[in-house]
């Protein structure tokens, strides 16, 4: 089998999978979810957080400058969809030990029949981020298109951990998803204040392991 017919393959089971569960009486959609979107279950999560707020990564070949002004926060956020071992080239990773968890996950992905979607985002020092659930468009993963959709909601950390209401640190998730593609044209994210509430359902299996409720 060519290596293409074997993502189209791969891409076919896991789209396969996704409509299956659309038409099961136990997939309980969420509001948090867009009504075409289909929440994965077997993902693999990386987390890393960095207490001095610095960027984690970037477009480029360099990372940039953080300073007081307005744009400090958009500086340290990043969204990227990752669908093969060239786009990860093109990125450039803090020399951090942050930067350096992210980076060597991401570089361990099989694009052959995998994905990933990187995200970093700042966070006050006496907050965590946690990760709660990954999702995509099954209609245009069949057109070999992913469409992510990370869900996250925002917590204190335990009262134990020593940390200065004034400060900001930066945390990055990058999550690897079983399903290959050949391109991405979108992607999407959400946060919620609160972390209370049900879990997500979990209706796509593609048969690897996921954690849920992960924190950064």
């Amino acid at each position: 089998m060519t290596d293409v017919s074997r993502r189209r393959a791969l891409l076919a089971a896991a789209s396969g999978i996704a409509a299956l569960a659309g038409c099961s009486g136990s997939d309980s959609a969420s509001n948090s979810y867009p009504s075409s979107d289909r929440p994965i279950d077997g993902y693999e999560l990386e987390k890393a957080r960095d207490e001095r707020g610095g960027a984690l990564v970037a477009d480029g070949d360099e990372l940039p400058s953080l300073s007081t002004d307005e744009r400090a926060p958009q500086r340290r956020q990043t969204r990227r969809v990752l669908v093969a071992a060239a786009d990860i080239d093109e990125l450039t990773f803090a020399g951090t030990r942050a930067g350096e968890r992210l980076r060597t996950f991401l570089a361990a992905t099989d694009f052959e029949s995998a994905s990933a979607y990187l995200l970093t985002m700042p966070v006050r020092a006496c907050r965590e981020v946690r990760f709660r659930s990954v999702s995509v468009e099954p209609d245009e993963l069949a057109n070999d298109d992913l469409h992510p959709h990370a869900d996250f909601c925002e917590a204190y950390r335990p009262a134990d951990v020593e940390c200065s209401a004034d400060e900001t640190h930066t945390v990055g998730f990058a999550i690897r998803l079983p399903v290959a593609a050949e391109r991405s044209t979108g992607s999407g994210s959400g946060m919620s204040g609160s972390c209370q509430g049900p879990e997500p359902p979990a209706v796509f299996n593609a048969s690897a392991s996921g954690t849920d409720g992960d924190d950064a």
